[in-house]
């Protein structure tokens, strides 16, 4: 009887679980197959496109869909750009093959989108409009960016010291649209007025009429002459007037 019931089992596997098994071997192998070869020209269109970034290994790309002509190892002639990537890192590659089926030239569309790892900065806890940016107030992280960058500080020396615009919660990112530089000159301040050109150099005392930041052009009262003039806020507590 234990004969009969393991002569039974080996049957079975020798017909069905057997041939099932090598199936799903040779299934799996393609697809992973399928895997390199397709790593294969992702490879090379990485490398084309890095290039323009002057090989930068921060820059990565993502493809949304090989086309099926290029899966394998074509035979690759050149890749140019059709398109080159956008502020969102969108772009597309034009990839010049032969076709190993008719030994003819044929070009391939392919899109992609370039991201970059890159350094941000998110505050450790919330502010108030007005609130001074401190080293401990920030926190580096580093992510994968495919917006315009020049939108984000891009180091701490282009955020510590600065104010914030506006109330801003805890983690929130920081960009340069919600920083501002600090006010140096408040308003009602006693400021030195120093009004020059090639030939002459005048100094008086003055008081601010409105605050100022670095390079803003503020309204003082000179307080010799008790008149009203404008000059650039160029320190904490001097104004300058240009003069012919």
């Amino acid at each position: 009887m234990l004969i009969f019931l393991l002569d039974g089992a080996n049957k079975i596997i020798t017909r069905f679980i057997l041939p099932l098994c090598i199936l799903v071997m040779i299934v799996s192998s393609g697809a992973y197959a399928g895997l390199q070869d397709q790593s294969f020209i992702e490879t090379k269109i990485s490398d084309f496109i890095r290039k323009i970034y002057g090989e930068d290994d921060s820059v990565q790309i993502k493809f949304v869909n090989i086309p099926a002509i290029l899966k394998g190892k074509p035979d690759v002639k050149n890749i140019s750009f059709v398109k080159a990537p956008d502020a969102k890192g969108d772009g597309v590659c034009l990839v010049g093959i032969i076709d190993a089926r008719t030994k003819r030239d044929r070009n391939v569309y392919v899109p992609f989108r370039t991201v970059r790892k890159t350094k941000i900065y998110v505050l450790n806890h919330s502010g108030k409009r007005g609130d001074v940016i401190r080293a401990e107030s920030v926190t580096a992280r580093e992510t994968l960016f495919n917006e315009k960058k020049a939108a984000y500080p891009s180091s701490l020396d282009d955020i510590i010291g600065r104010t914030l615009r506006k109330d801003v919660a805890k983690g929130t990112v920081i960009s340069y649209s919600m920083i501002d530089d600090p006010v140096v000159i408040r308003k009602g301040e006693l400021i030195d007025i120093i009004a020059e050109n090639k030939n002459l150099y005048v100094r008086a005392k003055g008081k601010a009429l409105e605050k100022g930041r670095m390079g803003d052009s503020i309204r003082v009262k000179n307080m010799s002459s008790d008149r009203e003039i404008v000059g650039k806020v160029v320190s904490g507590n001097k104004i300058l007037v240009s003069f012919r």
